[in-house]
């Protein structure tokens, strides 16, 4: 049988990320967040599967033995490092969560009204052109889909735009009306039997969780 500290350092973020993301769909709510604090979420959400997976596998053994358990320190902040390099070289966006592309383009047309003035919107698209600020903007997402992403075609639009229009959009897209039929009770299903039967394989193994974690920080 599995080790149960093994199941549950494997999947408890992602149990955690799928259930944050499932609730905020089915509760009808609106979450948005730059591309880069939802790539470092997916990242958070599968570290458990990484942590008994490569870095099991290319392990410093050697090294443990001087370190003892504070071998882990380097090993996380060698992905901390990496993740963050991806992060850092992905083009900016924005991440829509709750909205579909068509909910979401009048939202979006409005905090850049907000943001210039002679703004203006191809809903059939789903772009806005800012001239005062030289941007283009875009929605991608399936059609249907209430995860949705704005874009630029410009690839080097500062930081504060991207902040101000964060800001703006959050405003906006308050008085968008939530999806009928509501989204994401498939994710819902999955986390919640994943963390039923994670609770169940951890129950009454209280003694084997502690050794294993025993075993896997100390080697």
């Amino acid at each position: 049988m599995i080790d149960p500290f093994i199941l549950t350092i494997a999947f408890l973020p992602l149990i955690g990320y799928l259930l944050l993301l499932a609730l905020v769909r089915v509760s009808g709510r609106v979450l948005i967040t730059t591309g880069g604090r939802d790539l470092a979420a997916v990242f958070f959400a599968v570290s458990g599967m990484v942590a008994i997976g490569p870095m099991q596998l290319f392990f410093p053994n050697s090294s443990a033995i001087y370190l003892g358990p504070y071998v882990w320190l380097p090993l996380l902040l060698l992905y901390v490092l990496v993740c963050g390099l991806i992060v850092l070289t992905r083009e900016p966006r924005l991440v829509v969560y709750g909205r579909t592309r068509t909910e979401l383009y009048p939202a979006l047309l409005r905090a850049a009204q907000a943001i210039d003035s002679a703004t203006v919107g191809d809903e059939k698209n789903a772009q806005v052109h800012l001239p005062q600020m030289n941007a283009h903007l875009r929605i991608e997402g399936h059609e249907g889909m209430d995860s949705v992403s704005v874009l630029a075609f410009e690839p080097m639009l500062p930081l504060s735009f991207w902040t101000h229009l964060m800001g703006q959009l959050r405003v906006q897209v308050r008085g968008v009306a939530a999806p009928s039929p509501r989204r994401g009770w498939g994710a819902l299903f999955v986390a919640v039997t994943m963390l039923f039967l994670l609770a169940r394989t951890v129950m009454g193994r209280s003694e084997q969780l502690v050794d294993g974690f025993r075993e896997f920080l100390i080697r």
